[in-house]
């Protein structure tokens, strides 16, 4: 059973192997007689004593040397980014750093004109109740089919096809908003 599981353990742990490098070049052939020379090598790395059987500790060290190596290159990239935020190199971030890399969207001027143009009916610049509720209610009245002033699934389903919904709200796109 330990022989199967160790199999299977050095197969997941081959880091690159012939098999790796297939996935970079698929249009390359692979042959048998190369993952044999890739799995010779790494066993003979694996067996840290030489002795021809890898044991628990040798594959523990094999297991906490892939693990320093993966720590090592996130603290690489870790540091980086930290060096792009430290942009006057004192090995802080100030708020001002930190700002100036995390910026926050700006506020748009307003336009009322397209939400004017759909509701202000009379063209007199401003919008009454009668005006904001008649498109939507006309839609209703649309899909309605049966006239009964319920809009069944079925009836609502019909519109879905059918035109946008003249009263959609405007929908503004959420910005993260990072804390301080």
């Amino acid at each position: 059973m330990f022989v199967r599981l160790t199999a299977v353990a050095f197969i997941a742990m081959i880091p690159g192997t012939a098999l790796a490098q297939q996935g970079a070049d698929e249009a390359k052939p692979l042959t048998r007689s190369e993952i044999s020379t890739e799995l010779d090598s790494d066993y003979a790395d694996l067996d840290g004593d030489k002795d021809g059987k890898v044991t628990a500790a040798e594959v523990n060290t094999r297991l906490v040397k892939s693990a320093e190596a993966k720590v090592a290159e996130l603290k690489k990239e870790r540091d980086a980014a930290f060096a792009k935020l430290d942009t006057n190199g004192d090995g802080s971030v100030s708020k001002a750093e930190f700002d100036s890399k995390a910026t926050l969207p700006t506020i748009k001027d307003p336009d009322a004109k397209p939400f004017l143009d759909r509701f202000d009916a009379n063209k007199d610049g401003a919008i009454s109740k009668d005006e904001f509720r008649a498109p939507t209610l006309a839609n209703f009245d649309r899909l309605d089919k049966n006239k009964d002033g319920t809009l069944t699934p079925a009836e609502r389903s019909s519109g879905a096809t059918a035109s946008a919904t003249p009263t959609k709200k405007p929908t503004f796109k959420k910005t993260p908003v990072i804390s301080r």
